[in-house]
C-alpha cells in the first residue's frame, strides 16, 4: 500500500509539472530520482514476494500456519494485496483523499486565524480573488492555473474534492444505514412483513430518482431564494415587536406577506444548510439495492444453527440481528459501500454541473467542471479549468470503481484458497 502511495504522489507531481511554464531542473530532478526509487523497490519487492510464495517447503509451511490460523478477512487481504490495480487504486484514494482533507483542514484553520500571507491565499484560500490574475495558465505561481475571477484553481480544486468525498462518504452512510436495517428487519422475519416490507422497495424502485434528487434540490434552492427576499421583512417585524409597536409590526405584516410560510423558509434556511439536505436526498435514493442485498443474505442465515441457538436463548430479535447476523454481512456491505460512493459521488457532480449542487464560494469538482466548460471558447481556450478538475473526477471514480471490485473479489468466499 504505500508503494502505491509512493507511485501514485510521483506520478500526480509529474503530471502537474508538465504543464507549467517555467520549471526549474530540480524540479524535473526530484521527479526522476522520486520515480526511479520507486521502481527499484517495486522490483525489489516483487522479487521478495515470487521468492516466498516459491521457497520450498518452509514457504508452504507459512502459508499453511496463515490459513489455519487465518479469518476470511485475513485471507481476503492476503488476496486482494496480489491485485496490483485494486491495491494502486486503493493507495491512490488514500493519497487524493488526505490531500484533500489536509489541504481543507489548513484552510479552515487559517482562515479562523486570519491567515493572509501570500503563500495562504495563493495555495489555499480557494475564495481569494485577484482580478488582474484572472484567467493565467499554469504556472510556478499557480500550479493549475487561475479562473475568472482569478482564484487559485489548485486550491479550489483540492477543496472541491473534500467537499465531493464528504458528499459520497455520507451519502453512502445514510444508504448504508437504511438499506442494512430495512433489508435485515425484511430478512429475519419473513412472511407478511417481509412481503409488504419488499413492495415498498418495489414502488421506490419503480420512481425516475435522478428527478427526484433533482425536483428536491431545485426547492432547496427556492426555499433559500424565498429565505434571502424575506430575512428583511422578518427583521423589520422583529425589531418593531421589540420597540413595543405591535400595532405597526401587525400591519407591516400583514402588507408585506409575513406569515408562517415566510417564517419556516428563513427557519429552514437558517438551519439545514442544502449540502445537509444534498447528503440525505443522495444517500435516501441509493439504499434500495443494499436492502434486496441484505434481506437474501438474512434469510439464508436465519436458519443457520448459531442463529436458532441464540432464538431458543431467548435472545431478541434486535440482538440476534446485531449479534450473529451483521457480523456475517460485513463482506457484502463493505463491497456495496465501496461501489455506492462513486454512483454517489457521479451524482453529485451532475447536480453540482446542473447548479443545484454547492454554492459559491464553495465548491465540488462537478461544479468546478461546469465552470471550465462555461468558460471555453474558440477564441481563447482555457483548458485547465476543465482539465484538472475533469481529472480528478475521472482518477477518483475509476480508483473507486477498481478498488470496490478488488474488494469483492476478495471477500468472496467460494475463492478461499
Amino acid at each position: 500500500m504505500a508503494v502505491n502511495v509512493s507511485w501514485g504522489a510521483a506520478s500526480l507531481y509529474t503530471v502537474v509539472l508538465v504543464p507549467i511554464d517555467e520549471v526549474s531542473p530540480l524540479a524535473w530532478a526530484i521527479a526522476s530520482v522520486w520515480l526511479a526509487v520507486n521502481l527499484v523497490t517495486t522490483v525489489h519487492m516483487r522479487a521478495a514476494l515470487e521468492r516466498r510464495e516459491t521457497g520450498g517447503s518452509g514457504g508452504q509451511s507459512e502459508r499453511g500456519r496463515a490459513h489455519g490460523r487465518g479469518s476470511l478477512y485475513a485471507g481476503a487481504w492476503r488476496r486482494l494485496r496480489k491485485n496490483r490495480l485494486a491495491t494502486f487504486c486503493l493507495g491512490m484514494l488514500v493519497l487524493i483523499g488526505v490531500l484533500c482533507f489536509a489541504h481543507r483542514l489548513v484552510y479552515e484553520v487559517g482562515s479562523r486565524a486570519g491567515a493572509s500571507g501570500e503563500l495562504f491565499t495563493t495555495h489555499f484560500d480557494h475564495t481569494h480573488t485577484d482580478k488582474d490574475r484572472s484567467y493565467e495558465s499554469p504556472s510556478r505561481r499557480h500550479w493549475f492555473g487561475t479562473d475568472a475571477l482569478g482564484r487559485d484553481l489548485f486550491a479550489r480544486t483540492m477543496f472541491g474534492g473534500s467537499v465531493s468525498f464528504l458528499v459520497a462518504i455520507v451519502g453512502t452512510l445514510v444508504s448504508l444505514v437504511v438499506g442494512v436495517a430495512w433489508g435485515s428487519f425484511a430478512g429475519y422475519h419473513g412472511g407478511r412483513v417481509d412481503h409488504y416490507m419488499m413492495r415498498v422497495v418495489d414502488v421506490l424502485y419503480g420512481l425516475p430518482f435522478l428527478f427526484l434528487v433533482i425536483l428536491i434540490m431545485t426547492l432547496v434552492n427556492g426555499l433559500h431564494a424565498t429565505a434571502i427576499d424575506a430575512r428583511p421583512h422578518l427583521e423589520r417585524v422583529s425589531a418593531l415587536e421589540a420597540q413595543g409597536a405591535v400595532d405597526d409590526a401587525r400591519r407591516y405584516a400583514e402588507e408585506n406577506g409575513v406569515d408562517f410560510d415566510m417564517r419556516a423558509a428563513v427557519f429552514l434556511d437558517e438551519n439545514v444548510p442544502p449540502i445537509v439536505v444534498m447528503f440525505i436526498a443522495l444517500g435516501l435514493v441509493q439504499w434500495l439495492t443494499m436492502a434486496r442485498i441484505v434481506r437474501g443474505q438474512v434469510m439464508a442465515l436465519r436458519e443457520r444453527d448459531f442463529v436458532v441457538a441464540a432464538r431458543l436463548a431467548g435472545a431478541t430479535t434486535g440482538r440476534i440481528i446485531a449479534r450473529h447476523l451483521l457480523p456475517n454481512l460485513v463482506g457484502p456491505v463493505i463491497v456495496y459501500a465501496t461501489l455506492t460512493v462513486p454512483a454517489v459521488m457521479l451524482m453529485e457532480a451532475f447536480l453540482s454541473f446542473l447548479g443545484l449542487g454547492i454554492s459559491e464560494p464553495d465548491c465540488s469538482w462537478g461544479s468546478l467542471a461546469a465552470d471550465g466548460i462555461g468558460a471555453i471558447n474558440v477564441v481563447e481556450p482555457y483548458w485547465w479549468l476543465l482539465a484538472y478538475p475533469s481529472a480528478a473526477i475521472s482518477v477518483a471514480l475509476f480508483s473507486l470503481n477498481f478498488a470496490g471490485d478488488g474488494l469483492r473479489d476478495a471477500l468472496d468466499p467460494r475463492d478461499r484458497r
